[in-house]
């Protein structure tokens, strides 16, 4: 394959902290997935309420210009062996340590690291590190989600040490430290430093996690607390890369989604029925472009609901959801004069907070999306410093849904960043954070680019709808009918919408945080969009040459 021309070199994330040490790695020779590691592992220090190396999941895709094919990483680790739909049911709306999966993101972001990074673990990690021990200037964002898990952080003695001050909880202004997670990521480096080369060095970091130290301070927590963790599940779990599933949106733009488990396929499917529509003339939030998209979200996720579990349990029918003939028979069940409630049929005859995201392009054409959480759950795991994801959370508990609670399955999952193509190189990256609202949320944004021409900034920042009209991911897994817009919207629109039957809550919502790269047509040059709803979110963009 003959080498690009220097490609241009960019990172979006939700913090500034972030972003610096993506761009730094970049700088020092880095990949995109190296930049990734970095990126993910500051989030964890500076957002973590949001996300976790250590102790949560990611999906993520990748660009690889060597084999110039997009691959998706599932960094998701399964159930708990001891967990159990009837010892679940009675606790599932509970705080603890039984909300907890296995955490696949590390081992997830060590195969990155062996298939496609160039440079050493400590390198990567070396901002991460020098941030949770230096400390870092607490947001307002921050003291939000503090004051919410105000009465956990006070409950555990050694949350209390991390986020209380003389009695009161650390606020906007003041600086955080996060020491033991700084040890924990040292002694992962000293790990790999141990082995002689990358690719060895790389696996001893896995194994020092998932059979050695780290999994038997986990599992000993769990065993305490009530958790589902095996020295098993741990030294058995491996992440894996794997295909992508896509849709042909037009003759040039291929959209990539990660597989199921995630939900990702409900970005597509919603893409599918709305494509090959004329949008001319009409507006991002003209009521009857909102009207076709929220009627497509729905019947996407109802299949979701319906279909879409781990694979090593349900059989999804990926083709079937994914034919431009299916999309067809969605498209005709959309009624432009009135919005469809719950419950709603499955289209096929068969029977069957929060997150982050970050995208980044390097010098050599690769690229990463990345959306990677922790769910809602703020619980750190003894004096490792590692925040445990709670994940349980979105399991089913009805023994005919697909997504049921049992041990050792993979949950439905909710994180999905997506990744176009336009003549077989990379276009746009984007993911949207906030459970149910990811999909439906990048529907919007790809389309305010692709089809109504908005930079990366404007739909980003162009407000946000959000459907209930589909039973939640998350416990209760209500179904409210409800449409959530934000307050930006004009007033004539929600009236119009409001007259098709919509039953619409204003400002009152999960919206999420996006962010959006999108590269040129030769890759020399990007445009960031960065949420502005998040005082640190951040963006760079590094000139070729």
């Amino acid at each position: 394959m003959v080498p690009l021309p220097p490609q241009v070199e960019a990172v979006v994330s939700s913090n500034g902290l972030a972003t610096d040490a993506g761009i730094e790695i970049l700088q020092a020779g880095g990949t995109a997935a190296d930049a990734s590691v970095a990126v993910a592992a500051v989030l964890s220090v500076v957002e973590p309420y949001y996300s976790s190396v250590l102790g949560g999941d990611t999906w993520a895709l990748y660009y690889d210009v060597d084999g110039g094919a997009v691959t998706s990483m599932n960094g998701i680790g399964p159930v708990g062996a001891n967990a159990t739909l009837a010892d679940y049911a009675p606790r599932a709306g509970d705080y603890g340590m039984h909300q907890a999966i296995l955490p696949g993101a590390w081992d997830g972001w060590m195969v990155w690291l062996s298939e496609y990074g160039e440079l050493g673990l400590g390198e990567v990690l070396a901002p991460a590190i020098a941030v949770a021990r230096d400390g870092y200037p607490v947001s307002a964002e921050m003291t939000f989600w503090l004051t919410q898990q105000e009465a956990n952080i006070r409950n555990s003695p050694v949350m209390s040490g991390l986020y209380l001050r003389d009695g009161a909880l650390i606020s906007t202004g003041g600086t955080a430290y996060l020491p033991e997670m700084a040890d924990t990521f040292d002694e992962l480096v000293q790990a790999y430093d141990g082995e002689g080369d990358h690719a060895s060095g790389v696996q001893a970091a896995r194994d020092y996690f998932y059979r050695g130290p780290i999994a038997e301070s986990m599992v000993a927590f769990s065993d305490q607390f009530g958790g589902y963790f095996t020295q098993e599940d741990f030294s058995d779990y491996e992440a894996e890369i794997v295909e992508p599933i896509s849709i042909e949106y037009d003759d040039e733009t291929t959209v990539y989604q990660n597989p199921p488990n995630s939900q990702g396929i409900a970005m597509l499917q919603a893409l599918n029925i709305l494509k090959d529509q004329d949008y001319s003339g009409l507006a991002p939030d003209d009521p009857d472009v909102v009207h076709r998209q929220i009627e497509a979200v729905k019947l996407a996720y109802v299949d979701r609901f319906e279909y879409v579990g781990g694979p090593d349990r349900a059989e999804v029918p990926v083709d079937e959801l994914l034919s431009d003939e299916y999309a067809a028979t969605q498209r005709e069940r959309i009624d432009m004069g009135s919005a469809a409630e719950w419950p709603i049929e499955a289209g096929l005859d068969r029977q069957s907070t929060d997150t982050t995201t970050f995208h980044i392009t390097d010098r050599l054409g690769n690229a990463a999306a990345v959306t990677t959480s922790l769910g809602g759950q703020f619980l750190v795991v003894g004096d490792t410093g590692i925040h445990i994801n709670e994940r349980m959370n979105f399991m089913s508990l009805d023994p005919d849904n697909v997504n049921v609670v049992a041990p050792g399955a993979t949950v439905r999952h909710t994180s999905n960043p997506y990744m176009a193509l336009r003549g077989g190189k990379p276009y746009l990256l984007g993911g949207n954070t906030g459970i149910d609202t990811q999909p439906q949320a990048q529907v919007q944004q790809f389309m305010n680019i692709v089809e109504f021409g908005m930079t990366p900034q404007e739909s980003v920042a162009q407000p946000r709808f959000v459907s209930t009209a589909f039973p939640a991911s998350n416990f209760p897994y209500a179904a409210d009918n409800i449409l959530h817009v934000e307050t930006s919207y004009s007033l004539a629109a929600v009236d119009n919408l409001r007259g098709r039957g919509d039953n619409i809550a204003v400002g009152i919502g999960i919206f999420g945080t996006a962010n959006i790269l999108q590269l040129g047509e030769d890759g020399t040059t990007a445009q960031i969009g960065a949420e502005p709803r998040n005082e640190t979110a951040s963006g760079e963009v590094i000139p070729v040459g």
